[in-house]
């Protein structure tokens, strides 16, 4: 579904000298050898940074929002003591050549979900799946007091209505009183809104509490390998959208198409998440279909968003709406 996007700025382009001076923190100061971008990404830059006698490391430089990145590096330091499947962080600071802070990451050896998933069939997908949903589940036994936004210390310090009404109040600012609804057609914007109201209430049937939620859990975030018993999660990667939140969030995110689409894969995911101990209510995939609009109608209000960007929030809203008819 992100093939035909682009990214709203370049990545960085950093040399061997510049990249060494970044990882002077690491044990025995080791120079950089190689540096190569890594694919998936649309926002920040993520380099794999080959090493003199030391492993692979990746360097996440943050461009979107450089104030996302303390709060990232509290995530990976929580994620090694409660086992989130998430990459160490080896080291941090400030770029002196571009000013950005970034993230010295453990290299992870792996394949992105979305390309993995393409070659595999019925019987080696299922099973990896199931992996994804338990890892789902591990990220979600993180629980918090309340919804909102974190600070770099991991507390909710923006609350935010992440149910019915919350939807509501969001699709109106987004479509009516923002740009979105012009982008998106005013025909469109309308009937989304008016569906929100007639439906929008599921989102507070849910009993649990708000937990930490990717909030950009797709196919190109999800680090899978093959191991002796098939195929699982090695690592979620890209955490600068966390928040406290509901399931529904990672869900709606994780069953776009093409993955969404593949038969039994959202079963299995399903399976796999309370084999892990995660709950889900019965209507749990039109919650997440109906979390999920938040993204697609946060996407056309963007100041630089591109036709295709649009034309797949369109595409997706409309597809939520017909799961009810």
């Amino acid at each position: 579904m992100r093939e035909s996007w682009s990214r709203p700025y370049p990545a960085v382009v950093l040399g061997t000298h510049a990249a060494s001076a970044l990882v002077r923190s690491l044990p025995g100061r080791p120079a950089v050898l190689r540096v190569a971008e890594l694919s998936g990404g649309l926002a920040n830059t993520n380099l794999r940074l080959d090493l003199d006698g030391h492993p692979p490391v990746v360097l996440r430089l943050f461009q979107r929002d450089p104030a996302q990145a303390a709060k990232e590096r509290a995530i990976h330091a929580l994620a090694t003591e409660r086992g989130v499947p998430a990459p160490r962080l080896l080291g941090s600071g400030d770029d002196p050549e571009t000013g950005l802070p970034f993230a010295l990451l453990e290299w992870i050896d792996g394949q992105r979900l979305d390309e993995a998933a393409r070659g595999l069939d019925h019987s080696a997908l299922l099973p990896l799946a199931r992996s994804v949903g338990a890892a789902l589940a591990a990220i979600h036994a993180v629980r918090f007091d309340r919804s909102g936004f974190l600070d770099d210390s991991l507390a909710v310090a923006e609350p935010v209505d992440a149910g019915g009404a919350g939807l509501i109040g969001f699709l109106r600012h987004a479509l009516v009183d923002g740009p979105g609804g012009e982008r998106l057609g005013g025909d469109l914007a309308a009937r989304l809104v008016a569906f929100a109201k007639r439906e929008a209430g599921l989102l507070d049937r849910w009993p649990g509490p708000p937990c930490l939620t990717h909030s950009d859990f797709g196919g190109t975030n999800i680090l899978v390998r093959r191991g002796p018993e098939g195929w699982a999660v090695a690592a979620v990667l890209d955490w600068e959208f966390a928040f406290a939140g509901s399931p529904f969030f990672d869900f709606g995110n994780l069953l776009r198409p093409p993955l969404g689409s593949r038969p039994g894969f959202a079963d299995a995911v399903a399976a796999g998440y309370r084999a892990a101990g995660g709950d889900l209510p019965a209507e749990w995939r039109r919650m997440a279909a109906l979390a999920d609009l938040f993204s697609w109608a946060e996407f056309p209000t963007r100041p630089t968003v591109s036709d295709a960007v649009v034309a797949t929030a369109r595409q997706r809203m409309t597809e939520t709406m017909a799961l009810w008819d």
